[in-house]
């Protein structure tokens, strides 16, 4: 009797063996340890584009550095609504004086203070400064746009909508073309536009960093050009 006691016992509580502290605490270590490989990894592969870019301090524009000086300007303009937007809109298409896919790890706030950057760099510093000035700016992004003063070229790109005012009209919002407006940019979209949260967002820029690195590379080893449109003066 106490033998089938025991079997019964072990049946029960055998299923649980996987919840024990030391499976639970494997969970997290792997976790970690991905993340840490990730992490060198990027750093290894942005490496030749950090070395070319050493020097390249902070840009200042009008005494503008920051996304706070950005924020002090814009409610310094006493403009508001879509005036307010195309202000700040224009201001960071200003400030990122160079369209530049070597700064890669470097976060949006950090782009815009170094003044160079590429899409989901600049248009996700513009919905942070945007975010401030308490308006409702989303980031989308689509995996093939066409631009209209290169009409060959089609590429993935991100950038905002912005809703003024709350509950009102919706307009696509980018800080990539000196005469973009709200409701008016240079680009078409050819693929669906899909919402871009920071999961998926973070996810393609992983995507553009083991590209550009290994053409940072590449070029490092082989002596080959790096194509025109990682970095070039806007």
């Amino acid at each position: 009797m106490n033998h089938k006691k025991e079997m019964r016992s072990a049946l029960i509580t055998s299923p649980n063996a996987a919840h024990t502290p030391a499976a639970v605490s494997a969970s997290p270590a792997r976790w970690i340890t991905a993340l840490a490989a990730t992490a060198a990894g990027a750093a290894l592969l942005m490496l030749p584009a950090a070395w070319a870019l050493r020097g390249r301090g902070p840009v200042a524009l009008d005494g503008i550095e920051t996304l706070d000086d950005a924020v002090a300007a814009c409610r310094r303009s006493g403009l508001g609504g879509w005036e307010l937007v195309t202000y700040a809109q224009r201001l960071v298409c200003r400030k990122f004086t160079y369209y530049s896919c070597r700064n890669l790890g470097d976060t949006p706030a950090g782009a815009f203070r170094r003044g160079m950057g590429y899409c989901a760099q600049y248009n996700l510093a513009l919905k942070q400064l945007l975010d401030r000035l308490g308006f409702d700016a989303r980031a989308v992004f689509s995996l093939r746009v066409r631009v209209a003063d290169n009409p060959e070229w089609t590429m993935g790109h991100t950038w905002l909508r912005v809703r003024v005012p709350a509950g009102g009209e919706v307009r696509d919002v980018c800080a990539g073309h000196a005469d973009n407006l709200p409701g008016r940019v240079n680009f078409t979209p050819l693929a669906p536009v899909l919402p871009g949260n920071d999961f998926v967002l973070t996810l393609l820029h992983l995507g553009l960093i083991g590209f550009a690195g290994f053409l940072e590379w590449r070029s490092l080893l082989t002596g080959r050009p790096l194509p025109g449109w990682m970095f070039q003066e806007r």
